[in-house]
């Protein structure tokens, strides 16, 4: 059993301990650590950011300085350099703690490290908090929309059919008609993700519940540059037939710059072992680095399992920079083999592989290699060439010629580390004998082809030319001027093709080679019958409809005299009936002497992809080419989840470029009031997608909400997934207007809880100069809404300044007036609502009043409401010099009276107000709104009468509250309803609901 190389990256971790670099601190002098602070203390897991720590003792270093050890309770985490020095008549020091991007990316926790600092006896902590990294993206759940191939259920991710990353288990939803399904995080395979048979195309992979086959290193952390002894443990002695998850153990690197597995030939398992150990070599590396030593398990033949994906131990290696460290990451020398021939003639070269700890990025170092036999392998230097992506390079190791065959030990070595390899250099050989020339068959028809054999009489350490020639004319055959012999064959072949001729005509063949006699064979070429027909071809294979391709006939041989006329069909590949959306002539006609011929494939606009067969037929004999027509409209998408309340990109993509003047593209949602979206895009000219903009609402659990796309009689859609959104819903201060010098609270409230790990709020102060607030303020997990203080300067003026919070791409802000001393500023006397009465769904208007005049740049009166009948702005700005402002109140459809108060805060004052929102009345009037799209020609009807909506249109119409009210499609067809008449994203040729208020219906007609 042998180990095969893999060189990927895996990104989880396993292990937890207080892990220490072993140092000695002097304990000569009496400085001792007082504290130890770190910033930020706070790090985006993922990002790979550090923090700086500073570490105060009680009194100066004195001459020498004072050397303090450091140590992290979580190495695989966060490291630091092992220890650092404060510098003699300084009392601190600073030092870095690098983060670890890809430690636990998927388990969705975040971590704490502690940083410990000691001097002289005593020990000072610091935390370092790494915050949980967000799940991966969803993607596409199938390899072609349409009829290729589908796939749906649990399955691993990174390996066939599907991409994604190793060590996740994903949930894959069917596919929807000719569009996609989505293949979303399911969770994080800490021991790996199995693959088992799928069942036609839905798959039951799994998480791993037992362990892994080991990986144990001597040292966790070591200096960059050192070689560090590990081992590899199978679960069951290696080569036993009861253990069916018997597997290949190996290594994967994450890091290229700092560690490799030098074992190019791989590792071998002596049957009945259970452990083999190897080396990990390192570089000399400028920083920390972070490497994944993994045993990497594959095997594909032992059942019930298919492939075994991310099933590795793993243990995370910390390497430090020397002292002093280098400007880049040098490589040491990680194994050494004689890849090339072996053995070897004397005289000639071979290649030898020299595998580095890490990239060479940079180029060097050099590395010497010296045999025991240097008369015939002489001593030699090598420099790794710089490189972006290779550990290693081939470097051509010369030899001398040799009288005897001689087994000569090479060796590699960078000088710290040597490799030894044995290189068998045979004697150099004769020159080579011609032995002779043949050709196969002896006897063909013209426009056939032979096959010419040359023979030497021995294999020679290089290539060996020999020279061809015939006294044909080429207008009867032609055949290469030579033929080489590969090195360490003795023979080599050759095509001769002939023409068609009216008689028999016999062909001399000579073959030549200087120093040896020549070689010469007979080819008879004798005249025959008509052709026949060998294959069709077309070019492209797939395309859009109306789009246009070529075909191409070929014969076994020339055409004769006249040319040879060959019938085209073309049919659907399944030999089913139906319209066949492609056209081909009905014959073409392959010209004398000629033996192919080319026709134009026509093809017309499809709605589901259809494959077409193609056939030629010549002599009685047909040949076929199959190709696939395929809708213009391809799929339309969505990139991750989705905040509820943030815009969404979505993307429509076509199968091809869009024609001239563009393609139109209808858009509908299944639920316009969680997602909408425009009515339609346009696909410029020759482009093959376009990109759109959806609004969403906030949700209160993950949401999927159905999003089509129709063109050309073609509908395809997706889900896209609104997500509870912690983003900012207000920011608001008290009080809000301060004499200059005072400072203000401000109150972050975010729309749902903090995540697991905190919510980070940006804030910023349009005016920094006269008012300062922190760079961020921490929402703790679980909790809505933090505190921060905004702080103020001494003002001549009245000054307005805007203070914004941001997180998770929304912005919200308030305005701070900022008096002079003295100064006395407006108030808020009033807020006020007319009517105070209205019924759902209509809107109210308020108006905030001030006690005076607001000030340059407006005074900002914040506005809340408690019921989710109506809805308020956040805020609502008095213009400079007035006193008073209006804002509109919206509210929605009431089944019962509800109160609902309206609340205005200014300046620390805070007026409310009450508005009574009631049901509608019964047999009162309200209007109906529809809005239709999707297949032309067709129209939307109502029972009672009233709408009569085109499609492509809107129109509305009166009726009494109570009133049940049908909607539906002319000619019975089909569409989808959402708004007041919802069909929960499906087809139903109708739609029934009671009118209680204002109401609008989009209808997308199939």
């Amino acid at each position: 059993m042998k180990l095969r190389d893999a060189t990927k990256r895996f990104g989880f971790a396993v292990g937890v301990g207080l892990v220490s670099w072993s140092l000695l601190a002097s304990t000569a002098y009496a400085q001792t650590a007082t504290s130890l602070t770190c910033s930020p203390s706070i790090i985006a897991g993922g990002s790979g950011d550090s923090a700086t720590c500073t570490v105060t003792l009680s009194a100066a270093a004195p001459a020498g300085g004072t050397v303090v050890t450091l140590a992290s309770s979580l190495i695989e985490l966060a490291a630091s350099l092992p220890k650092i020095t404060v510098p003699a008549g300084q009392s601190t020091a600073t030092f870095t703690v690098t983060t670890n991007a890809q430690y636990r990316p998927y388990s969705g926790l975040a971590f704490d490290a502690t940083i410990s600092a000691s001097a002289n006896g005593t020990t000072r902590s610091a935390t370092v908090s790494v915050t949980a990294q967000p799940r991966p993206a969803d993607f596409s759940s199938g390899s072609q929309a349409g009829s290729n191939t589908q796939w749906d259920g649990l399955m691993c991710g990174g390996i066939a059919p599907i991409g994604g990353h190793q060590g996740i288990l994903y949930n894959c939803s069917p596919a929807q008609g000719t569009g996609f399904g989505t293949c979303t995080f399911q969770q994080e395979c800490s021991l790996g993700c199995r693959r088992v048979p799928p069942t036609g195309t839905t798959f039951n992979d799994f998480c791993a519940t037992s362990g892994p086959n080991s990986v144990s290193i001597s040292r966790n952390s070591i200096v960059g540059g050192d070689r560090v002894p590990a081992s590899i443990v199978l679960e069951a002695p290696a080569g036993q037939a009861q253990d069916r998850e018997q597997g290949v153990p190996g290594n994967v690197d994450v890091n290229f710059d700092s560690s490799y597995f030098p074992h190019a030939g791989g590792i071998t398992f002596p049957i009945g072992a259970v452990s083999v150990p190897f080396d990990v070599a390192t570089s000399y590396v400028p920083r920390i680095e972070f490497v994944d030593v993994v045993g990497f398990w594959f095997n594909a033949s032992i059942p019930p399992f298919l492939i075994t994906n991310g099933r590795a131990g793993h243990a995370w290696l910390v390497m430090a920079p020397p002292d002093p460290p280098p400007a880049a990451a040098i490589p040491t020398l990680g194994d050494f083999q004689i890849t090339g021939f072996n053995p070897i003639v004397g005289g000639d070269s071979t290649i030898g592989q020299i595998d580095l700890s890490g990239l060479s990025r940079v180029g060097g170092p050099t590395f010497t290699v010296t045999s025991n036999q240097p008369a015939i392998v002489p001593t030699q230097t090598f420099t790794a060439p710089a490189s972006q992506n290779l550990l290693g390079f081939q470097a051509s190791i010369a030899t001398r010629p040799t009288g005897a065959d001689t087994n000569v030990t090479v060796t590699a070595s960078d000088g710290r580390y040597s490799f030894s390899r044995v290189l068998t250099v045979r004697a150099t050989p004769p020159p080579p004998v011609l032995s002779g020339v043949s050709v196969s068959p002896s006897s063909v028809v013209g426009a056939n082809s032979a096959i010419g054999t040359v023979t030497l009489s021995a294999p020679q350490s290089g290539a060996t030319v020999v020279a061809l020639s015939t006294p044909a004319p080429t207008t009867v055959a032609k055949m290469p001027a030579s033929v080489t012999v590969p090195a360490g064959a003795t023979s080599a072949s050759f095509t001769i093709t002939t023409s068609p001729v009216t008689a028999q005509f016999n062909m001399n063949i000579f073959a030549d080679l200087a120093g040896s006699p020549g070689q010469q064979a007979l080819l008879l070429i004798t005249a025959g019958g008509s052709t026949t027909l060998s294959a069709v071809t077309i070019t492209p294979v797939s395309l859009v409809g109306s789009a246009s391709a070529t075909g191409t006939v070929t014969l076994a041989g020339a055409a004769p005299s006249g040319g040879s006329i060959v019938a085209l069909s073309k049919a659907l590949s399944n030999g089913g009936p139906g319209t066949v959306p492609a056209t081909v002539p009905a014959s073409v006609t392959v010209a004398a002497g000629q033996t192919t011929a080319s026709f134009p494939i026509g093809t017309s606009s499809v709605t589901a992809t259809t494959n077409v067969r193609v056939s030629a037929t010549f002599n009685g004999a047909t040949v076929n080419a199959d190709m696939t027509v395929f809708p213009l409209l391809a799929q339309v998408s969505f990139s991750g989840n989705v905040p509820g309340g943030s815009p969404a990109t979505g993307t429509v993509t076509l199968n091809g470029a869009a024609p001239s003047g563009g393609t139109v593209v209808t858009l509908s949602s299944a639920n316009t009031s969680l997602v909408s979206v425009p009515a339609s895009v346009t696909v410029p000219t020759g482009q093959t997608g376009v990109a759109f903009t959806a609004n969403t609402a906030p949700v209160t659990q993950t949401t999927a909400v159905g999003v089509s796309a129709s063109s050309g009689g073609v509908t395809v859609s997706t889900n896209v997934f609104l997500v509870v959104s912690s983003a900012v819903s207000t920011v608001t201060l008290s009080p809000s207007s301060v004499t200059g010098g005072t400072s203000s609270t401000g109150t972050v409230t975010l729309r749902s809880a903090a995540p697991t790990g905190n919510a980070v709020v940006a804030l910023a102060s349009s005016n920094s100069v006269f008012a300062v607030v922190p760079n961020s303020v921490v929402v703790p997990a679980g909790q809505a809404s933090t505190t921060f203080t905004v702080n103020t300067a001494q003002v001549t003026s009245t000054t307005t300044v805007v203070i914004s919070a941001s997180y998770e791409n929304v912005t919200q802000s308030a305005t701070l007036t900022i008096n002079p001393p003295g100064a006395t500023g407006p108030t808020l006397s009033a807020v006020s609502l007319n009517p105070t009465s209205v019924v759902g769904g209509s809107a109210s208007t308020g108006t905030v009043t001030l006690s005076a005049a607001a000030p340059t740049g407006g005074a900002a009166v914040s506005l809340s409401e408690n019921s989710s009948a109506t809805t308020v702005p956040v805020s609502v700005t008095v213009p400079a010099g007035s006193t008073s402002a209006n804002f509109t109140v919206t509210t929605t459809t009431a089944t019962a009276s509800t109160s609902a108060t309206v609340s205005a805060l200014f300046g620390g004052v805070t007026r409310t107000a009450v508005l009574t929102v009631n049901p509608s009345a019964p047999g009162q009037t309200v209007t109906l709104t529809v809005s239709a799209s999707g297949r032309s020609g067709e129209r939307v009807t109502s029972n009672p009468a009233g709408i009569n909506v085109a499609v492509g249109s809107s129109g509305s119409a009166s009726f009494s509250t109570g009133t049940p009210i049908t909607l539906s499609v002319s000619n019975g067809r089909d569409a989808i309803w959402s708004g007041a008449c919802s069909s929960g994203g499906n087809k139903t040729k109708t739609c029934t609901f009671t009118i209680t208020g204002t109401a609008s219906v989009t209808a997308n007609v199939q």
